[in-house]
């Protein structure tokens, strides 16, 4: 049985790696008394994939890990016994019953959302004329950990501000494919704020 959680990573878990959640999930499950399905080959791990991995200090209203159990049980009971065991800062949206062939979960994303907070109302200062000047440029050229140039600039499908909406300022939709990664901090420093003014939500991802 391979399941799909949708869930929500709160302002505690914001500095939780990407592999710190896939074992928060293996020990939320394992609680719960479920038998996770392992992989083959010398060394069996526990089939647990995350989606589109969350970069550090961010939250998200939607995120996704797929996992294989080795029963097949009710989702809903599911949902209820995990809520009892998961972490303070996890929230579970729903749980969906997925095909145990269907394609890697990280393949299906093209497009995430975000939305942006300042944590200083300063910043907000000509934050419409800023945008307006970075979508002008024909390129936003930034540098990738390995020092490689990219152009960040065709990655940005949508960029604007919001309209006040629970203190978050920003929109942005970035193309998401694994060859073709917008980054929601890189857009926030190219605009020319620092990693410290600033609170990053994914929205969705699609």
């Amino acid at each position: 049985m391979r399941i799909r959680i949708s869930y929500q990573k709160m302002l505690s878990l914001r500095f939780t790696s990407a592999l710190d959640m896939q074992r928060i999930w293996e020990r939320s499950i394992r609680r719960a008394s479920y038998k996770i399905t392992y992989s083959q080959g010398y060394h069996p791990q526990p089939k647990i994939q995350l989606g589109l991995p969350l970069p550090l200090g961010f939250i998200s209203e939607d995120e996704k890990v797929d996992v294989w159990l080795e029963n097949d049980i009710d989702k809903e009971l599911i949902k209820t016994n995990l809520e009892l065991n998961i972490p303070e800062g996890l929230e579970i949206n729903q749980i969906e019953k997925i095909d145990p062939s269907s394609k890697p979960l990280v393949t299906l994303i093209k497009i995430s959302e975000y939305a942006v907070r300042f944590w200083d109302d300063n910043n907000k200062v000509n934050l419409n004329h800023s945008i307006s000047d970075l979508l002008q440029e024909k390129e936003i050229i930034r540098i990738k950990r390995n020092n490689k140039p990219y152009d960040l600039r065709p990655l940005i499908l949508d960029l604007h501000q919001m309209e006040a909406k629970d203190d978050f300022n920003i929109f942005m939709a970035l193309k998401s494919e694994q060859n073709q990664m917008g980054r929601a901090d890189e857009v926030m420093f190219a605009l020319g704020y620092e990693l410290d003014a600033f609170l990053i939500k994914r929205l969705l991802s699609y």
